[in-house]
């Protein structure tokens, strides 16, 4: 199939999981317990998913060792996001955290001997213009100090590495390995999110106000989620092996917010700035360049 319908699939997928996130964010409690909850719910839903549809759960050390790693890195990242928005100002953590995606975009040409054009170059370019654009600034109580900034560095670092890591694997003689790959990775944060959101309830003495986020229509839309998130990493990590670097992965981040974005606009009825609406064209723009319409 073609690696851009594979590309549109999987951008639905983690555009379902991302809508039903926001929309219980603002609907329900919010809280360290909420958000752990949702990631450990979701990652038991893609866990047991994966592993009921795999054909073979086959897995060699070399899978095993990455798995582990990678579901260690996912939960290191995670952590430190939430750190550097807790303490920080969110637009810039969510910028910095988008801008990550220049490591696993670069990566390519560094470690694969991949090519990247001057357009793709420029595409590039224009999509850290686009997510700089689109965040607003504006209005925020928290201020920016060297413990934010080094959580968001943490985050930021991690949040690399997954995509190297996906790239890496699918590069190996174990890339059919996909399926266990996912599962140890998710099943790993199952654990990490349970226990964190146990901890979490613990060390919140205080109830937040709003609904809980375990009553049945939440637990059925994280149901839902899971499987858009299992559906979007499982096609993410074959394509980051069969799509460039400089192609792949600020095309996915970079659609993932110009439709995160209409959507709250659309559904979640959220007002844009001008700049952020520049912000999207230039993302829009960035999109046709990376996948270069004019390479032969």
């Amino acid at each position: 199939m073609n690696h851009y319908v594979l590309l549109a699939v999987s951008l639905a997928g983690s555009i379902t999981g991302a809508t039903v996130k926001k929309y219980l964010g603002d609907r329900y409690r919010n809280g360290t317990f909420e958000r752990y909850f949702f990631s450990a719910v979701t990652s038991l839903v893609a866990a047991a998913g994966l592993a009921a549809l795999s054909d073979s759960l086959r897995a060699s050390a070399f899978t095993l060792l990455l798995g582990i790693v990678f579901g260690m890195t996912t939960a290191i990242q995670s952590v430190f996001n939430y750190k550097a928005i807790e303490i920080g100002p969110f637009s810039y953590t969510t910028v910095l955290g988008s801008l990550s995606m220049i490591i696993p975009a670069l990566s390519g040409a560094v470690l694969w001997n991949e090519t990247i054009s001057w357009l793709q170059i420029v595409g590039i370019a224009l999509m850290i213009v686009c997510f700089v654009l689109s965040a607003e600034f504006r209005g925020e109580q928290k201020k920016a100090t060297l413990r934010w900034l080094f959580y968001c560095m943490v985050a930021f670092l991690c949040t690399g590495a997954i995509g190297v890591m996906q790239k890496w694997h699918q590069n190996t003689e174990y890339k059919d390995e996909l399926d266990a790959f996912l599962v140890i990775a998710f099943a790993f944060s199952f654990v990490f999110s349970t226990a964190a959101a146990l901890i979490g309830r613990k060390k919140e003495k205080v109830p937040q106000d709003g609904k809980k986020l375990t009553s049945p229509l939440p637990i059925f839309l994280m149901i839902v989620a899971g499987v858009g998130i299992a559906d979007c990493n499982k096609l993410n990590l074959y394509l980051s092996g069969a799509m460039d670097s400089a192609v792949f992965f600020p095309v996915f981040n970079g659609s993932v917010l110009i439709l995160i974005t209409l959507i709250a606009v659309v559904f979640f009825k959220e007002k844009l700035t001008v700049k952020q609406w520049i912000g999207l064209a230039v993302g829009a723009c960035a999109v046709v360049l990376l996948c270069d319409p004019f390479k032969v």
